[in-house]
């Protein structure tokens, strides 16, 4: 008895199968932006600037360039804002006018694209 080659790879696609999996991946949630609990003001800084509180900007400036204002007077230091950096994805649930304390550190090295100076950011907080 001869088996032909198209039974066998019928046989082995049977075996294993072929086509969509049943198993399906887990698909990535993304995990909301926790809430501030400390007694942070509107608009404001720590004095060594490990957190700043204000309101979200966004700029377009060759590429997006997300900023956070800490102060809406004149004389503000560090002219009152500072553009955001964050790991991939940190920066993402934000939106102009959302009102956050952010933790970090001022950068050293300045962005050149949104011309503010920069806050490295290591987390993010709804206000």
């Amino acid at each position: 008895m001869t088996v032909s080659r198209a039974a066998i790879l019928l046989a082995l696609f049977a075996a294993v199968g072929c086509g969509p999996r049943a198993v399906s991946t887990p698909t990535s949630t993304p995990t909301p932006i926790p809430f501030a609990t400390g007694d942070y003001p509107e608009y404001g800084y720590a004095p060594d600037l490990s957190w700043l509180a204000g309101r979200i900007g966004i700029a377009m400036r060759g590429s997006i360039c997300p900023y956070v204002i800490i102060g809406t007077h004149q004389g503000v230091p560090w002219g009152g804002k500072f553009a955001l950096r964050g790991a991939s994805g940190m920066l993402d649930g934000l939106h102009s006018g959302a009102t956050v304390v952010v933790h970090g550190t001022v950068a050293k090295a300045q962005p050149r694209d949104c011309g503010l100076p920069a806050f490295n950011v290591s987390s993010v907080e709804l206000h």
